[in-house]
């Protein structure tokens, strides 16, 4: 061979790799880098670190990287990322905190996009949208939802010839009795009735007076705010309440258990010291961890007016800094998708994935209720602050536990702090 085509040859090589690692090189600059930011410990969400993980495998154009800033330090740190510019592209919010984020411009306005490409099957889909909004424009989709619902033990409702979960609040009592046996320490129902701030007997307080038709606040139709219950409806819950422990279906000793996941309550169930208790999902997989015999879920009583539970969950939401809003969008889309679901052990905040997914064994009274479960945004918009309502009720339910007042004299009390808080 001559020189001439030997140099030729080589210089041909030499150009040919040079365009390669040019092309390796172009489509590496091209790749486009999302951080996403979650909240729960990692150990708790390793199916949707997966399924993240396979989304980065599907495809060669978008980089997904996870960041895990605890719930506690999660809404400082974005707000003084997002006010200098910086932050995550695509993050995981607490329902209740978008309004203020959206307000203050740290999210990005969904609305066009949601219009040209729908989240899911549609936004109408999806359940807690109230909360994504502001100023009639949407800054989150909601992406998992929760509730409580009532955990129990289905050999205890058998053994007492209990044939079907109670569906209204007047069965539910009087099975809670039924179900009683004190010499043996065996209760109906255990559920955390002390007056501590942040305790569970707020919810089941809500549950009762919602399925009623009443609030605590509400508007007054002339753009102001006004207490929503009589004296009448509160005592009125009270009472209902009350006869768990007057009837003995429930241990006076619960009127010091303020948490839902109080390890009396949770051990209680698994044990069978109760065989109703009243849980969100966490909370249940914890007792059904610790149970010999299979746990099982249904849906809060209904009153005369509805069947009804409040709506907690997370949303996503796209950083208003982002430079890839067109593939933060794809990304986000793709959390919302059937495939992370499957892989991440939450319930999803769509309609139509609760009808279509298979739960964890005796989880499904979750996907049943949460239909009928509605946010805390009346609530959130009035002037009265929530933490001042709840503490409030907790406090005066309690007292009427315990004997220092009557159901009518507490009832009293917690309508002047409503009134005050107003």
């Amino acid at each position: 061979m001559n020189m001439k085509r030997v140099w030729l040859i080589t210089i041909g090589l030499l150009v040919c790799a040079a365009m390669v690692f040019a092309g390796g090189t172009r489509q590496e600059s091209d790749v486009v880098q999302l951080t996403f930011r979650q909240g729960d410990p990692p150990a708790e969400v390793q199916g949707l670190f997966a399924a993240i993980e396979e989304f980065n495998a599907s495809q060669n154009r978008i980089r997904v990287v996870v960041e895990t800033v605890p719930w506690a330090d999660a809404l400082n740190q974005f707000v003084r990322e997002g006010q200098a510019g910086g932050g995550p592209d695509v993050l995981q919010l607490a329902f209740v905190w978008t309004k203020d984020l959206g307000s203050s411009g740290l999210l990005k306005n969904l609305d066009t996009i949601v219009r040209q490409s729908p989240p899911g099957a549609g936004i109408d889909d999806f359940l807690g949208t109230d909360l994504g909004f502001y100023n009639d424009s949407l800054f989150g989709i909601p992406w998992t939802v929760d509730t409580f619902v009532m955990a129990y033990r289905p050999d205890l409702l058998q053994s007492a010839g209990v044939n079907r979960f109670p569906d209204t609040w007047e069965e539910f009592l009087e099975t809670a009795v039924r179900l009683s046996d004190q010499g043996r320490g065996q209760y109906g129902f255990g559920f955390p009735a002390g007056s501590a701030s942040g305790g569970g007997m707020w919810f089941l307080a809500n549950y009762y007076l919602w399925s009623r038709d009443k609030s605590f606040v509400e508007p007054d139709g002339r753009g102001g705010w006004r207490v929503g219950v009589t004296e009448a409806d509160v005592a009125g819950a009270m009472r209902y309440f009350n006869q768990f422990f007057e009837r003995g279906a429930s241990p006076r000793s619960l009127i010091g258990v303020n948490s839902w996941g109080d390890p009396e309550l949770v051990g209680g169930l698994a044990r069978g010291d109760f065989a109703i208790s009243f849980f969100p999902p966490p909370t249940f997989r914890n007792a059904a961890s610790q149970s010999s015999v299979p746990l099982n879920t249904a849906m809060i009583p209904r009153g005369p007016s509805r069947r009804v539970s409040h709506l907690g969950g997370r949303v996503l939401a796209v950083n208003e800094n982002t430079r890839h809003p067109d593939e933060a969008w794809e990304f986000l889309n793709y959390l919302l998708s059937r495939g992370v679901f499957e892989r991440y052990t939450n319930f999803p905040a769509q309609e139509s994935l609760l009808a279509e997914l298979q739960f964890g064994p005796g989880e499904q009274g979750y996907a049943d209720q949460l239909p009928h479960a509605i946010t805390f945004k009346q609530y959130i918009e009035s002037p009265a602050p929530v933490s001042g309502m709840w503490d409030a009720t907790n406090r005066e339910f309690a007292s009427v536990y315990s004997g220092q007042k009557t159901p009518e004299q507490a009832a009293r009390d917690l309508i002047r702090s409503l009134q005050e808080l107003l």
